[in-house]
């Protein structure tokens, strides 16, 4: 007996599942209720696009397949009152919890004010990536200066903010992106390497790592970036940075 789900996913005699030739989920065999499980929501628009989240469902638990995540019951969410409120952004809602992905959201969706894909403020304390909280904030400072390419770093008047996470001793009054990265000249990674300085120290920020890099340069006032035969360098008086790393000139 083969019972097809759609998207290339099928059950077996209700004893496994196969994507295409592939038997997949394993690990949950033991938890799947084979009779009722169910593809309940997709982001593929039509049967035959490729489908980059799947929310499955059977008579007990919620499970999600995604490009964020690996094959997981979404934890405390139940099939009867199961919601899907936006699928592109993996926003679901269940048994009173919202979710992003298989994340358990850490407020009431439905009340934040997002201030773009990365910071939401909701009840008066603000959030990174729906899962962080961001700690010693100055909420009514608080600001993003480049939210088009750098939209995961803000600053308030005390603090830099990188990710929701303080990046130390940065002065968030004479913090900034140099302007060369910013100017529309193309480098490689020009949508996520950048440079920075303030009146302390340089900094390495890449919107796709987990922290910023603290350049600790003698020459401060000559830090500068330029672009080289489409690679963003840095220079001060005794190195050349490339991808924060350096090198002696």
């Amino acid at each position: 007996m083969v019972k097809d789900l759609g998207q290339g996913y099928k059950i077996i005699d209700n004893k496994f599942i196969l994507f295409y030739d592939s038997e997949v989920f394993k690990k949950f065999y033991k938890i799947i209720d084979f009779e009722t499980f169910e593809i309940k929501a997709t982001n593929a628009e039509t049967e035959d696009d490729f489908a980059s989240t799947i929310f499955f469902a059977d008579k007990n638990h919620i499970y999600l397949q995604s490009a964020f995540c690996s094959f997981c019951i979404l934890e405390d969410a139940i099939p009867t009152d199961f919601k899907v409120l936006d699928i592109k952004k993996g926003y679901t809602f269940s048994n009173g919890n919202y979710y992003r992905h298989n994340d358990k959201m850490l407020f009431d969706f439905s009340k934040a004010n997002y201030l773009n894909d990365y910071y939401a403020v909701a009840d008066d304390t603000l959030y990174f990536g729906d899962t962080i909280l961001v700690e010693n904030v100055d909420i009514p400072s608080f600001t993003i200066p480049n939210p088009e390419l750098i939209g995961n770093l803000g600053m308030d008047k005390n603090h830099v903010f990188f990710k929701g996470k303080i990046i130390p001793d940065a002065d968030p009054s004479t913090f900034r992106i140099l302007e060369t990265c910013l100017d529309g000249n193309y480098y490689l990674e020009f949508d996520n390497a950048f440079y920075a300085k303030d009146n302390k120290q340089a900094y390495f920020v890449r919107t796709i790592s987990n922290e910023v890099k603290i350049i600790k340069t003698k020459s401060l006032d000559d830090f500068h970036f330029k672009v080289i035969e489409e690679r963003g360098y840095a220079f001060d008086k005794e190195y050349s940075y490339y991808m924060g790393k350096r090198t002696k000139l």
